[in-house]
């Protein structure tokens, strides 16, 4: 039985990081296609404001706890996540597991480049994979058709998208709705952090819940969207039951 939190009217899965590689090799079985979002206070505000995200999220195949302020949201109603599950933990388990099962994968997002060195990085450490085809986040309506037709062709069962919220959200619901025994899921920034462009925080940060807090002190430019997380804390307060 499927058991979820609302956080915020925003439905999240009560679910390990081992058990959602689990889910999505199970997913990939299953008629349709299938959505992975990962879930943290900002892309919860949006959904808030949003409704096309809103509903995305809804209908989900599944929705992970990714994010400090998400777990202490549901602290704070008496519930619990298990763990944290980080969406790029997840993206690199579903590459170790395309590698040696040779799944068909897909990556789009991020700037020239960027996914063809992450790519090349999660080989070193896993080994070879079946990538269908690679592209950036930056496409035209002809080049996006070309991506289309490379994932339908290819046969890519695991597609990770990287252009940011709520972009890929949307873009994967309004696109690849209509693929079969597929698995989309939109990553954010992983591929500059699996590329090396940007470092992740130390372990003892990611496990206090300060992985914001040292995004923030990389890229101060970040302050705006950071802005996200007291609002949603004050939102979350608010609305106790």
């Amino acid at each position: 039985m499927r058991k979820r939190i609302d956080i915020l009217s925003v439905p999240i899965d009560v679910i390990t990081k081992d058990e959602t590689i689990q889910r999505v090799q199970e997913m990939m079985n299953e008629p349709g296609l299938h959505i992975v979002a990962t879930a943290n206070a900002e892309m919860v505000m949006l959904a808030n404001s949003n409704p096309s995200l809103h509903t995305i999220l809804a209908n989900a195949s599944l929705v992970v706890p990714d994010g400090a302020g998400v777990l202490w949201a549901a602290e704070q109603n008496g519930e619990h996540f298990p763990e944290r599950v980080a969406g790029i933990d997840v993206a690199k388990g579903l590459f170790k597991v395309a590698s040696e099962q040779s799944i068909p994968v897909y990556c789009l997002g991020a700037a020239p480049g960027v996914a063809e060195k992450a790519v090349s990085n999660i080989e070193q450490e896993v080994g070879p994979l079946n990538i269908v085809g690679i592209h950036d986040g930056f496409f035209n309506a002809e080049e996006e058709t070309n991506i289309i037709r490379t994932i339908e062709e290819g046969g890519a069962k695991i597609i990770f998208v990287a252009l940011g919220i709520p972009k890929q959200e949307e873009w994967i619901q309004h696109k690849l709705s209509h693929l079969d025994g597929v698995v989309a899921m939109g990553i954010g920034g992983s591929f500059d952090v699996l590329a090396g462009n940007i470092p992740r925080a130390p372990e003892w940060m990611q496990h206090n819940r300060l992985e914001w807090l040292y995004r923030l002190y990389l890229e101060p430019k970040r302050i705006g969207r950071m802005m996200s997380i007291p609002k949603f804390m004050l939102t979350v307060i608010k609305n106790k039951r």
